[in-house]
């Protein structure tokens, strides 16, 4: 965690945070195609 220490409810919420505000984790593979596709265009 770093720095700081959190207790339990204080881990809850920052694990909540994260879910809201991450681009979902299930989506890489699909993000990684997408930018490959793109890379391909380019050149």
């Amino acid at each position: 965690m770093g720095k700081y220490q959190l207790d339990y409810k204080g881990m809850q919420q920052v694990e909540r945070f994260h879910e809201k505000n991450s681009t979902g984790k299930n989506d890489k593979k699909a993000r990684v195609q997408e930018l490959l596709k793109k890379a391909g265009k380019k050149k």
